[in-house]
């Protein structure tokens, strides 16, 4: 018989060629990342919390990381994944130390290495489930770049990710302007994160700013945003008893 001499635990397992499979669908994810150029730098900004599927199970995330001396990078999507972003990303980070030329990578050179990876994975059907931002500021110019998990990939004076693309991106080409200062790039982030907070059932008000300018790159730490909810239609609600429920 062809099963002589075969255990059953032989039996049952997997093939040996079995190809490794990792995030075929996001389990613990972010939401919208947004960033924008500014006169004399570009900041970034996330909110705080990870979902998973729609219960908000962690709430103290960073989603924004330097990425090198004049360079951050902030992520919508799957979080594994993006630890391994992360983890290539110090990778090459450590590799360029040990060369010791003097020589440091571009925002744009880590954007467009982020891109390959992004486009290599998604060619092999194991793709990192995420949007990425990449800004940086050098020699007095800003850069700020997107990528995806099909490896698609552009620049832009202003963008953001996830449902932010259609929340916040009209926020933005109505009132951005090359140049506005820190202070304004700050307050037009601070509300598309209160637009998507409002309207996103998985975003926070609980975010995190970071920005790179010719002084280099600062990571804040989370602040909450306050909200408006005496609009007198949530106060009323729809009910006649008048106690504010749907």
């Amino acid at each position: 018989s062809a099963l002589a001499g075969v255990s059953v635990a032989a039996m049952f397992a997997p093939p040996v060629d079995d190809p490794t499979k990792n995030t075929l669908r996001p389990t613990v994810t972010g939401t919208s990342a947004m960033g924008i150029k500014y006169k004399g730098g570009v900041m970034l900004a996330t909110d705080t919390i990870a979902c998973y599927g729609s219960w908000i199970r962690y709430k103290d995330v960073q989603r924004i990381h330097q990425i090198s001396n004049d360079s951050v990078l902030a992520m919508n999507g799957e979080m594994s994944d993006f630890q391994k972003v992360l983890e290539m990303l110090e990778q090459k980070r450590v590799h360029e130390y040990c060369v010791d030329d003097g020589s440091t990578q571009t925002s744009a050179e880590l954007h467009s290495y982020l891109t390959r990876v992004m486009y290599n994975k998604r060619c092999k059907f194991d793709p990192l489930w995420n949007m990425l931002l990449v800004g940086g500021f050098r020699n007095g110019e800003g850069y700020l770049g997107y990528s995806d998990l099909y490896g698609s990939h552009f620049t832009d004076d202003y963008m953001a990710t996830g449902l932010g693309m259609y929340m916040a991106l009209p926020l933005m080409r109505n009132q951005w302007t090359p140049d506005m200062t820190e202070a304004q790039a700050r307050k037009l982030l601070e509300d598309a994160l209160k637009l998507c907070y409002y309207r996103d059932t998985r975003a926070s008000n609980k975010v995190q700013f970071a920005r790179v300018d010719a002084t280099g790159v600062h990571v804040e730490e989370p602040v909450v945003i306050q909200g408006e909810w005496n609009f007198q239609r949530f106060v009323d609600g729809s009910a006649k008893a008048g106690d504010g429920g749907w």
